[in-house]
C-alpha cells in the first residue's frame, strides 16, 4: 500500500507502510457514488428513469509519524501540513493510476497514551475518474521510417520512409468509460479542410482552412475543455471560428473506436495524431 501526493507547486509526498509516514488506511478508490434523476407523474408506481451521473470522488487517507524524536516529529508534521495545504491543487498517484484533488481536510490527533501524532488527509477529487499516468498516442496518417543504422545506400537506391497505407484505424480506449482525446493535424504541405471521422457513431470534426507546409491545428475533444487552436512554433492562437457548424466534439468510447482521416484537397500531406487518457472507475 504506497501512494503519492503532488502539489501544483510540484512538491510530493510518499506514503507507505514505513517511516516516517506510515499509512494505515486508505478508502474511497474503489468506489463511487452516483446521483440518480428521476421523474415521478401523479398515481404512477415507482418513477421514470431520466439520468444517472457520478458524484465527486473522496478519497480519506490515515496513518501516523514515526519518528526517532518529538522535534523530528514536529519537523515531518510541518513538511506534511505544507504539502497537503488546501490553497493548492495536486494530484493523486495510486496504483499506477492517477486522479486530480484539491485538499477538503489535512490535520492531526495525538494519542494521549502513546503520545503518536496521527495524521488524517480527506481529497475531493471532482472528476471521479482515474486515468492513466501517460498519455496514449495513436498516429492515423503517418511517414513510418525505414532508416537503419549502420547506414548502406545500395546502388538501386533505397526509401527513407513509407506512407502509411490506411486511411482507417481502429482505436482502443482500455478505460472503463468514454474520454475526451486531442487530435493534432499536421499539414506537410497545402491540406484543405482537414477532418477526422468515427465511423461508429458518424460523428466528425471538420476545420474549414487550407493548411499550408508547417500549420498545425489542435482539437480538443474534452468535457469542460473543448478548444481549437492554432500552433506556430511556441505561439498558440484561438481557431475555434476555423470549426464546421456540424462538427461535434465526439469522445473515444470504452472499447474500439474506428476512426478514418480525410481532406478535401492533398489528403497524403495530412498528418493525423490522437491523444488520449483512459479512464478507470476505480482502482
Amino acid at each position: 500500500m504506497e501512494l503519492t501526493y503532488i502539489n501544483e507547486d510540484g512538491r510530493s509526498i510518499t506514503l507507505k507502510q514505513s517511516r516516517p509516514y506510515f499509512l494505515t488506511k486508505i478508502d474511497g478508490t474503489g468506489n463511487v457514488r452516483q446521483t440518480v434523476n428521476t421523474f415521478k407523474a401523479p398515481d404512477q408506481d415507482g418513477a421514470f428513469y431520466i439520468s444517472s451521473t457520478l458524484d465527486m470522488r473522496n478519497i480519506i487517507l490515515e496513518g501516523t509519524v514515526v519518528a526517532n524524536t518529538p522535534d523530528d516529529a514536529y519537523v515531518w508534521r510541518q513538511r506534511f501540513l505544507q504539502i497537503f495545504s488546501p490553497k493548492l491543487n495536486g494530484m493523486l498517484v495510486y496504483r499506477e493510476r492517477q486522479i486530480a484533488c484539491v485538499v477538503e481536510e489535512a490535520g492531526f490527533t495525538v494519542s494521549t497514551r502513546q503520545r503518536i501524532p496521527n495524521f488524517f488527509v480527506s481529497l475531493l477529487c471532482p472528476s471521479p475518474f482515474f486515468e492513466t499516468l501517460d498519455e496514449v498516442r495513436e498516429e492515423l496518417a503517418s511517414w513510418i521510417p525505414l532508416l537503419e543504422f549502420e547506414l548502406e545506400i545500395p546502388e538501386s537506391g533505397m526509401e527513407f520512409g513509407m506512407r502509411q497505407p490506411s486511411q482507417i484505424i481502429t482505436v482502443e480506449n482500455i478505460g472503463d468509460v468514454s474520454c475526451g482525446c486531442e487530435i493534432v493535424f499536421q499539414a506537410l504541405g497545402t491540406v484543405t479542410n482537414p477532418e477526422l471521422l468515427n465511423i461508429d457513431t458518424g460523428e466528425y470534426i471538420r476545420l474549414l482552412t487550407t493548411m499550408n507546409a508547417g500549420d498545425e491545428l489542435r482539437v480538443y475533444t474534452h468535457f469542460a475543455g473543448k478548444r481549437v487552436v492554432s500552433v506556430n512554433g511556441t505561439v498558440v492562437t484561438n481557431a475555434f471560428s476555423l470549426l464546421d457548424t456540424d462538427s461535434v466534439f465526439f469522445q473515444l468510447a470504452s472499447g474500439i473506436n474506428t476512426l478514418r482521416y480525410d481532406a478535401s484537397v492533398n489528403m497524403e500531406l495530412l498528418e493525423v495524431s490522437i491523444y488520449y487518457r483512459p479512464q478507470f472507475l476505480g482502482v
